[in-house]
This record gives structure tokens, sequence and C-alpha cells, in this order.
């Protein structure tokens, strides 16, 4: 099978891409980024090492330097590689500075850019198309309910990209009925791991890698003055759960959530970080000091993923302790990503 994976080059983007060629797939890899390194013309094409680990897989690598906004573009490259299913993760994910700066790109990239692709996806023709959507898109509701529901918990966006990501999940939806597409989306919760890097067009790397940095280059860690509970999901969870999706013969929803099904504390990877990093430390930030480490002003409450269990049989594979230990190993594996 051949899959186009849009923001192919992102941090869930590589996890993907790597995944489907884990298991023999064609890949067609859509980014504004080149996946090969150049220092001198590429110095930001893709996070350190994925190009080399991604090379020795056994599927088909298509590396496409692309623009989701250009649909004669997204046009010919469906025509080319003819892929049977998509996964459309390009987006922009700006803070609230870039949002002042951006918002115009931003919702280009993240509604226009996916309308191309819905529009050369339904030229193709293709068997399924997965629209990356976001937690995000909850918003204001996200933090008083008692977990986050994809038919009860009714997403009210409040920031550009969570707007663009739940405007770009509704069009998404309405393609599947007008045009009777089998299209999907999928909420990602709050996501860390291998290949999480800083593309540019992130706003905030997670706070677990952001310890995770500290701990490696036996620095401290100055946390905010809150207890950083989330559930928070892994990487290679995130892809897995996607490929569920992607090979189900049949679903019953058109929305899901994708998360661990448990939550832990970003103190609970500290400690277990100082365990592994002797010269790490980590402590709360002292009245009127700057933490180093930003995750927010609150905890989102955590997503029921009933329906991913029950529609495709899915089951998260990484906790706490088997993602570290996980995270640990890809750490020892890739010392050229850690190198500052």
């Amino acid at each position: 099978m051949t899959v186009l994976v849009t923001g192919a080059t992102g941090f869930i983007g590589v996890n993907l891409v790597e995944a489907l060629l884990a298991r023999g797939d064609g890949v067609v890899l859509v980014s504004p980024l080149s996946i090969r390194p150049d220092p001198e013309r590429n110095p930001r094409g893709s996070p350190p090492g994925a190009f080399e680990v991604l090379s020795r897989l056994p599927g088909t690598l298509h590396p496409v330097i692309g623009d989701v906004t250009d649909e004669a573009a997204m046009d010919r490259v469906f025509s080319e590689f003819q892929p049977e299913k998509v996964i459309h993760g390009a987006a922009i994910t700006p803070g609230t500075a870039r949002e002042r700066e951006q918002a115009r790109l931003t919702s280009e990239v993240n509604f226009m850019g996916t309308l191309s692709v819905l529009e050369a996806a339904r030229r193709a023709k293709v068997a399924r198309f997965i629209y990356l959507s976001s937690g995000s898109v909850y918003g204001l509701n996200a933090f008083d309910a008692e977990e986050l529901d994809e038919e009860t918990t009714v997403p009210l966006p409040d920031t550009i990209y969570a707007i663009t990501k739940y405007a770009g999940e509704r069009l998404s939806l309405r393609y599947r009925s007008i045009w009777d597409m089998d299209v999907v989306a999928a909420r990602l919760g709050t996501a860390f791991g291998p290949w999480e890097w800083d593309t540019g067009v992130r706003a905030t790397l997670s706070a677990i890698l952001q310890v995770t940095t500290h701990a490696v280059h036996g620095r401290e860690a100055v946390l905010a003055d809150m207890v950083g509970r989330k559930d928070w999901v892994y990487g290679r969870d995130i892809a897995d759960s996607i490929l569920a999706i992607l090979d189900a013969p049949r679903l019953s929803h058109q929305v899901y959530n994708l998360g661990p099904g448990v939550t832990w504390t970003v103190d609970d990877w500290c400690d277990r970080l100082a365990a592994a990093f002797p010269g790490f430390s980590h402590r709360r930030a002292e009245p009127g000091e700057e933490p180093n480490v930003g995750y927010g002003t609150a905890d989102r409450a955590p997503f029921a993923i009933r329906r991913l269990v029950e529609d495709v049989g899915y089951r998260p594979r990484f906790d706490l302790d088997e993602s570290f230990a996980d995270y640990m190993a890809w750490i020892e594996a890739t010392p050229e990503f850690w190198r500052e």
C-alpha cells in the first residue's frame, strides 16, 4: 500500500512515516522541508538522524518538497504516486505572539491547505482520508469536564490554531458527506516522544521534551507552579492508533480521540530522569522567578478513548514506565539528535 503523509517532517509526521515504512508500506512524504539533511542548503530539513533511520526501513520512501496550499502541485503528486490512502497532518501551530504576525498564513495552511489536499484526494479517488485534528478544538470546554468525549463535549476553540484545526476538521467531514469520501478525523492528545523537534512552526514543545533536554545536558529544570498532570500520549502510540484507523475495514464513527487512557505528571517524568541522569535536578520556580520549562496554565481534562478501543480494538502500548524506557533507548540510539 502507498500512503501519502503531509506535514511528514514534523514530530508526529516522522513517527507515522517510520511506522508505515517499518511494516513495508510505500510512503509519499510531503513537506515544505526536505527530509534529506544538508548542512548548507537544508539545515532545518528534518530532525537530526531521521533520514538515516527512515532510509534503513523496508518500505519505500518517496520524499516530495511541496506546499499543501498549492492545489495544482498536490494534483501532480497524487497523479505521480497514486496513493491509496492519505494522512493529512500539515499545520502551523502558533503561540499568541505568532498569532498576531501569522494569522493569515496559519489560516491558509491549516484550512486552505486542507481544502487543496481534500480536492486532490477526491479527484484521485483515495480509499481513506485521515485528517489529523487536535485536542485543542475542545478549547474553553476542555478544563471543567471529567473527560473529553467526542460526542458529549462540545468543541469551543479559542485560539487561531484551534479555530483553524476545527474548521479543517469540519471541512473534511463535509467532504465525506457531499462527495461520499471515506474521511475520518483523529484528534491528537498531548503528545511527546521520539522525533519531537522545533520545526519552526510549532510554538511550544512538550514539557517532557523540555525537561528531557535539560537532563541530557546536565542542567536543572525549573518548573512552573502547577502539577502538570495530563494524559501524555507517546508518539509511537499516536502513530499506531492512526495506522489502526487507516487499516480498519469499517469505522463506526467520524471522529476519534487519540490518547493513552492514563494520566501522570511532569514531576513523575522528572523523578525518572533524575535516576537516569545523575547531573539532572528539578524544582519549582520561586516567587517571581521565570521557569525554564513551560506547559501552559491549566491541565486539560483527559481524553475518553472508548471509541478508539471499541471500534478498532486499539490498546495503547506505552504507559509512563514503558514510554520512559523506550524514550531512553531512543536517546541512546540517536546521539546526533541531542547535540547542541
